[in-house]
């Protein structure tokens, strides 16, 4: 009798541990799915492949936000009062402040709020102001892991391939064929207007 009872306590002892096993794990998991992104970020129990995927409510539509677009160049963006675009070492040019309007989900408008030009791209990836938005003034924004923003013409590619705004060394915009997203002269850091 011995023989036959030992076998089946056991398999039923693993089937007890196993099901305690199962039911820990669904329950953190279903505590992890009811957290807010800062509580997802505070425990690490919660960890996941999009840990590092950040939720900003502007990028779902209609916000409008006051910035300065400083560029890793060194360089402010700026439409001026004839809609050309450049740069400016000024942190107080009027030039500079731009309106970014949340045009869709990740898609934004750019305005210069002085010289009231939206900052559109053409088919040859040209940077210049334009009085009336349309798709040319459409940019997709990304925030990438260096916390800087990337804007790309949500229009027009060359050959595939994205056409990004880019402020050189110089300050001068860089035409959007000759872009690349890892370079610092696209990267841009928006600031708070005061």
């Amino acid at each position: 009798m011995r023989k036959w009872i030992l076998p089946w306590i056991l398999p039923t002892s693993l089937f007890r541990l196993y099901f305690h096993v199962i039911f820990l794990v669904g329950s953190v998991s279903w505590a992890c799915n009811d957290m807010t992104s800062e509580q997802l970020a505070a425990n690490s129990s919660c960890s996941s492949p999009e840990r590092h995927t950040r939720s900003y409510d502007y990028m779902e539509g209609g916000d409008v936000r006051i910035r300065k677009l400083f560029c890793r160049t060194q360089w402010y963006l700026r439409i001026d009062e004839t809609g050309k675009v450049g740069g400016t070492h000024e942190p107080n040019n009027s030039y500079s402040i731009l309106e970014i309007k949340t045009v869709s989900v990740g898609v934004v408008a750019i305005k210069g709020v002085e010289s009231e030009y939206f900052l559109a791209m053409n088919k040859s990836g040209k940077l210049y102001g334009k009085k009336i938005c349309n798709e040319d003034c459409n940019f997709k924004e990304r925030i990438e892991e260096n916390k800087h923003n990337t804007y790309t013409s949500a229009k027009w590619t060359h050959g595939g391939k994205e056409m990004l705004i880019a402020l050189n060394s110089k300050g001068a915009p860089i035409k959007g064929k000759r872009t690349k997203k890892e370079s610092k002269a696209s990267h841009f850091l928006p600031m708070l207007v005061f």
